[in-house]
């Protein structure tokens, strides 16, 4: 409010002073003009002294008829009108053209200083924000009074309270992580005891049908297992305090490790895995947690595609983005299919009973927690498609 009473009262001055200058030079003109009529003047008194009270009393009176005969009698002598004003002239706008230069160059410097000093104002509240986006929370730009003092304060405010949501979200990421710990830990301690349980169970059951019951439960303990990690590190995720450590790998280090962690399951359905393009590319990625989501797109194409089958995998890179496409033999997905694929605890038509639901769902999390993105599709050939997309930094 002050910088503006002050900008007023400027641009008031400002005018002020035009004005002032517009009727000093009239006056100068007035002042001017009158002087030069006077030396001519006296200079005709002294060319004529015995007529020079005739000549002053003409110049006082309009006398028409004696200005015709004058300028007559100026014109045989090569006098014309104006002749006598045009130094005059060119002095008053020798004059004038002084007053407008300063005027237009105080003007044209004022300005450009305010212009410097709006420029400077937005570029140091811009620097704040990008400071404040950046967890740098200080108040060092100064309390000013100008046009931008609110907008100051308010981003003030807004710095104050994201620090304190910030912090607020913060302890709680670190609860959950402890809570998420604790509940690992009570939910391995139970089904550890199962597992023992059942060990003991096979030394003693005898017959057929007591078999075929202890290989259920044990089927149940390990879905319940799987189910209890999946969704531990989906928690994780979600809370973003699962730790990827994420480095430059081989690719083919990183796919081969993935479909050896599927192997078991490939092999007892006497499936194919072939792998093409990956030699001599890197990615960036946490090794462990990619081979995991790779790994649980290839358990599903495993689950989809008949036996004897082939699964191919297949990467491309370039200067963007580094693609790994998965496809299976299965029967493809249908509009339903595509559209929750990955979701939690989806389950297809032809999804395997015995699938917790969740495998898809932690490899799209996990892929998009390293900067990229995992789509579905069918092929046109027949079958599905995995696109896992990972881009490049600053992309």
């Amino acid at each position: 409010m002050k910088h503006n009473q002050k900008k007023t009262a400027f641009l008031f001055l400002w005018l002020f002073i035009c004005m002032l200058v517009c009727l000093g030079t009239g006056l100068l003109a007035v002042s001017r003009s009158e002087a030069s009529f006077y030396k001519r003047a006296a200079v005709m008194a002294a060319c004529a002294p015995e007529k020079a009270g005739e000549m002053m009393r003409s110049l006082k009176r309009e006398q028409p008829e004696k200005v015709e005969k004058g300028e007559a009698l100026l014109k045989q002598y090569g006098y014309e009108a104006g002749l006598f004003t045009r130094a005059d002239s060119a002095g008053l706008l020798s004059i004038l053209l002084l007053f407008f230069l300063l005027l237009s160059g105080g003007g044209a410097l004022w300005y450009a200083m305010e212009n410097r000093r709006h420029r400077r104002r937005i570029q140091e509240l811009a620097d704040y924000m990008i400071r404040i986006n950046n967890g740098i929370y200080d108040t060092g730009i100064g309390n000013r009074e100008d046009e931008y003092s609110r907008l100051q304060d308010e981003i003030y405010k807004t710095m104050i309270t994201m620090r304190e949501s910030r912090e607020e979200a913060k302890k709680g990421r670190e609860n959950l992580a402890e809570s998420l710990t604790d509940i690992s830990h009570q939910l391995k301690t139970p089904l550890t005891s199962v597992s023992l349980l059942q060990e003991l169970l096979e030394e003693q059951v005898k017959g057929e049908d007591g078999r075929q019951l202890l290989v259920r439960m044990e089927q149940q303990t390990d879905h319940i297992r799987i189910l209890t990690s999946a969704l531990l590190t989906l928690s994780r995720l979600d809370a973003g305090v699962l730790p990827l450590e994420k480095k430059e790998e081989d690719l083919q280090e990183v796919l081969s490790a993935a479909v050896e962690s599927v192997r078991s399951f490939t092999e007892y359905k006497r499936q194919a895995v072939r792998i093409q393009g990956e030699e001599g590319k890197r990615l960036c990625c946490d090794l462990g947690w990619t081979g995991e989501a790779i790994g649980n797109i290839l358990k599903n194409c495993s689950e989809h595609t008949p036996e004897g089958g082939c699964i191919r995998i297949r990467a491309e890179q370039n200067a963007i983005y580094t693609r790994i496409l998965i496809e299976d033999e299965g029967p493809g997905l249908d509009p339903e299919e595509c559209r929750h694929i990955f979701d939690r605890f989806y389950k297809g038509k032809s999804q395997d009973r015995h699938s917790a639901g969740v495998g898809l769902a932690l490899a799209k999390s996990l892929t998009e927690n390293q900067n990229g993105e995992l789509r579905a599709e069918n092929r046109k050939e027949g079958g599905a498609r995995f696109v896992m997309t990972f881009y490049a930094k600053g992309n």
